[in-house]
């Protein structure tokens, strides 16, 4: 008995892995289907479905065991880009689209086809902000999965997206985004894992409609509910999208396509083997094609229609099929590459197992270690300290013990790179650069190897974007072409004073004259607990939804930007520190700090710039004195070591630093240098580093007669009392830094008075001063963007404000204003002369016989001098009440060479009784 099992399992090895002239045919079929691309199709029993496509389709059946197509009922709506799945008796399709190319619409409800009935019905809604088309759909465990997709049809939109649905009950479970963004693509669910491979980031609207494939597959293991590490081994050996998928064997197999590497579509077929991670060829379809779908009745897998070039023809008819393999095929590889993958722009976060420790060790973790990791790139190397890290989870756990030390890096580049790290311990060693001192700590997974593909996010997401600095004195993204202008709160300045957060309380104290009093309660931003979205970060079962929910709000109405205080013992709120406890400057709070790293990261990838004010005017001499001694080392190398990975970070040295009447023990102008020029040194991303400034002079200009020209000095974050003097101060500053040699980028981020500030829509509804003297006056007097301060006497002022919906219509008027600049001016190649417009209070930015931007403040007749200019030139108005479009005024044209009438305003329909305008002057 043992000899003939043996020979069993030996002749069963002898059989052939794949079939004889193992190849596709194409079947000669009784009827034809309805012609389609873009379209689904799935096996259900013994038939074949076509589903959809472009143009309202009747559903084209096969019958495997006749050999013949019939069609059946149409689809109720035109859908479109979808891959259908068999749930039950029933047919499910979700994360479809609807509607003409390139502004397709995602359907709004699950539709549900049963064949048995041949009958279309509309099911649950899907949530609206979990719509879209272009998504891989598979069937787990009695739930439909989808994910990726796109929301804005084939201009922009594409999502890394990941969601359960319940199909019995109607329940829309959101879980955590996929590592890559891709659409136009078909998911699978096998061995208890679903696979995510090829696809693309459809961009019709940077003309990148198919050029951004997707090189490397993604892993979501359903057993431990998390997306596996993308390794080098899940790259797809030939990147298309519009394809389609299946499973067997335990091997994802992936076939056609479409892509910019040639007309026609892809006919190749490649398979990944989910438990090797290696991938193999299979025969390759006898015609390519794109925009179907893989279905698999008994031994063979079959494909039919889809377009026969990438685009949208030619339709196809025909109907192929493959044996299926009862082994594997022969690997590309030899072994699997199980290189770790990230994404440019994205931070990497790397933990090292060390010595166990904690935040309160007589051997202090934050003193006397150094965590150093050198990031090497055949372009460029990059040092950076690392920090305690306590378990590793500490936002979730709240541990203070632990063995875990971590770096975290932004890497900016493309390709190879590898790392090694080295930590030492010794007296105080984290002041030191001198890297002889101390004893070297054995550290695991101390050195390694990673690849960096291109980023995948759009938008104003940071990771999109690349990291922001400065160029001709305004924001820009390093190493590209686009620059960057903000717009968004200054208050509350206490806004980490937030009740989810470890270790938040207030110490109470009397509030001195000119500041608001700090309630006895910290923050809850309850008010906006509605605007979190599922999907959104929390912390330890659901904390922190509320903050997250005032990001989006902002987010939502174009604001880009937020200002807020890491340090405020001995200030107004006495609410904000990164201490364990407030009284000993050499221990930081771990989970506190980690709290904080999730609230920022969805900052960035919401748009919004973290402007991180490092100190108080009340406590710029609680660390050393003032000096950058070794408590201010220490608290600035963790601020950079657990924070500046951040792509949109600016450090803002303090709020109004600087003696004054108010506060007149402050830094000096030595203690002041001294320490920018340690944030310059020691932050490896060299991120701004601008100067929180006085309301008024003599101080203000006292203090910023002293440092102006001081090379490590980017700019500053201004603070003007009276409104109508905005635009003299920002081109006062802005003049006199470039005579001494270092021109300043300038922020408008603090309007006074300190009493009133920006008030709430209810007692100002239109804003009116701030919109014409601060909004506009700054960004056409050469500044790079405002804040709004909320007033310390104001009800909901910049210490207790809990609803940023109180600002709405600022929060809109500021949007207009900065959405024209970035969309209508190369406002970085621009200059101030508002004497080139007549009339009181009219601002004019330009760029000389190119482009004039004019704010004029209320309707009138107004000019323009041309007189240095030549030709003719557009003339069209914006309404920075209302927003929207140019329009037409009363003159559509001047020529150059002499002073020129603007004309007559559109008519508007604005409410409030000063109407003011913007006149755009273009030239051509």
């Amino acid at each position: 008995m043992f000899l003939l099992a043996g020979c069993m399992v030996l002749l069963q090895n002898c059989k052939q892995e794949v079939p004889e002239n193992w190849k596709w045919e194409t079947l000669e079929t009784t009827g034809e289907p309805v012609a389609r691309h873009e379209a689904g199709m799935v096996a259900y029993k013994d038939k074949l479905y076509l589903m959809g496509g472009r143009r309202i389709n009747p559903t084209s059946v096969y019958d495997v065991q006749t050999n013949t197509w019939e069609n059946k009922s149409e689809t109720p709506v035109e859908l479109h880009h979808f891959q259908p799945v068999v749930f039950g008796d029933a047919i499910y399709i979700l994360g479809a689209m609807s509607g003409q190319w390139p502004n397709e619409k995602p359907l709004d409800k699950v539709i549900v086809y049963y064949p048995e009935k041949d009958e279309y019905v509309y099911s649950h809604p899907i949530p609206e902000h979990r719509r879209r088309g272009g998504a891989g759909a598979a069937v787990y465990n009695g739930k439909i999965y989808l994910v990726g997709g796109i929301t804005k049809g084939h201009m922009n939109g594409y999502q890394a997206w990941f969601d359960e649905y319940d199909p019995t009950i109607g329940e829309w479970k959101v879980l955590d985004d996929a590592p890559n963004t891709r659409d136009h693509f078909s998911a699978v669910a096998s061995n208890n894992k679903l696979y995510a491979f090829a696809g693309r980031r459809t961009s019709k609207a940077t003309e990148q409609d198919m050029a951004l494939t997707v090189s490397h597959g993604n892993v979501y293991d359903f057993k431990t509910q998390k997306w596996e590490p993308v390794v080098q081994a899940t790259a797809i050996p030939t990147m298309r999208a519009g394809n389609f998928a299946f499973a067997w064997n335990g091997a994802i197999v992936i076939g056609g396509g479409e892509s910019t590497k040639h007309e026609v579509a892809h006919n190749e077929v490649e398979a990944y083997d989910g438990e090797t991670k290696r991938w193999s060829k299979w025969p390759s379809l006898n015609e390519g094609r794109h925009g179907t779908g893989f279905a698999v009745v008994g031994k063979y897998v079959y494909v039919a229609s889809g377009s026969g070039n990438r685009g949208g023809g030619p339709e196809l008819t025909t109907l192929e099929r493959l044996e299926l393999p009862q082994g594997k095929a022969e690997p590309i590889s030899a072994v699997a590459d199980t290189t770790p993958v990230f994404a440019q722009w994205h931070t990497i976060e790397l933990p090292f197992v060390g010595p166990q420790t904690s935040e309160t060790d007589a051997d202090n973790p934050f003193l006397n270690y150094r965590l150093r990791v050198e990031f090497e790139h055949e372009e460029n190397k990059q040092v950076i300290r690392g920090f305690f890290a306590a378990d590793g989870n500490a936002a979730e756990t709240s541990a203070e013990v632990g063995s875990v030390w971590m770096a975290r890096f932004t890497p900016n580049k493309v390709g190879n790179w590898k790392y090694k790290a080295v930590l030492q311990h010794g007296d105080s060693l984290a002041l030191s650069d001198d890297l002889s001192l101390g004893d070297e700590v054995k550290l695991g997974n101390a050195s390694g190897e990673f690849v960096v593909v291109a980023t995948d996010k759009e938008g104003p997401d940071f990771r999109g974007n690349g990291r922001l600095g400065i160029e001709n004195t305004y924001f820009k993204f390093e190493g590209t072409d686009k620059f960057w202008m903000k717009g968004g709160s200054n208050s509350p300045e206490n806004l980490l004073a937030f009740k989810g957060i470890d270790g938040t309380y207030r110490m109470l104290a009397e509030a001195r004259e000119g500041e608001a009093a700090a309630p006895e309660e910290i923050h809850t931003f309850a008010p906006h607990l509605k605007d979190w979205k599922a999907g959104d970060p929390t912390w330890q079962d659901g904390k922190g939804k509320a903050l997250i929910g005032g990001i989006n709000y902002l987010a939502s109405k174009g604001m880009n930007s937020m200002y807020f205080l890491t340090l405020n013992i001995l200030g107004d709120g006495k609410d904000v520190w990164p201490y364990h406890s407030p009284d000993d400057f050499t221990r930081f709070d771990v989970s506190k700090l980690e709290q904080w790293e999730i609230v920022f990261q969805h900052m960035q990838k919401k748009g919004i710039l973290l402007h991180v004010v490092l100190q108080e005017t009340e406590n710029e001499t609680m660390l050393d004195g003032g000096d950058t001694g070794p408590m201010r080392q220490l608290y600035l190398r963790e601020m950079i070591a657990r924070f500046g990975h951040h792509l949109g970070l600016i450090w803002n040295l303090g709020e109004e630093n600087g003696p004054a009447s108010f506060s007149p023990i402050g830094q000096n102008d030595e203690q002041r240098r001294a320490m920018t020029s340690f944030l310059k040194k020691a932050d490896p991303y060299q991120h701004p580093v601008l100067l929180h400034t006085h309301s008024h002079n003599p101080p203000r200009k006292d203090i910023l007669g002293q440092i102006v020209g001081f090379k490590d000095l980017d700019g500053l974050s201004l603070q003007v009392d009276k409104r109508e003097g905005v635009s003299e101060v920002i081109q006062t500053w802005k003049e006199k830094s470039k005579e001494a040699g270092q021109e300043w980028l300038i922020t408008m981020d603090e309007i006074g008075m300190w009493h009133t500030g920006a008030q709430s829509d209810s007692l100002d509804p239109q804003h009116e001063t701030l919109r014409r003297y601060v909004l506009w006056g700054t960004l056409l007097s050469g500044g790079a963007g405002v804040e709004w301060y909320f007033g310390a006497n104001s009800l909901h002022n910049d210490l207790n404000s809990e609803d940023w919906r109180r600002r709405d219509r600022l929060w809109e008027l500021t949007d207009y204003a900065v959405s024209f600049c970035q969309q209508n001016l190369p406002y970085w190649e621009m200059q101030p002369e508002h004497g080139l417009v007549s009339g009181k209070g009219a601002y004019c930015l330009k760029k000389e016989g190119e482009v004039y931007a004019v704010y004029l403040p209320k309707a009138g007749n107004y000019t323009l001098d041309l007189s240095k200019a030549e030709g003719e030139f557009s003339v069209q108005w914006f309404n920075p009440l209302e927003g929207g479009e140019m329009q037409k005024g009363s003159v559509e044209s001047i020529t150059g060479g002499g002073v020129c009438s603007l004309g007559k305003a559109p008519q508007s329909t604005a409410t409030d009784t000063v109407q003011d305008w913007v006149v755009l002057v273009k030239k051509g």
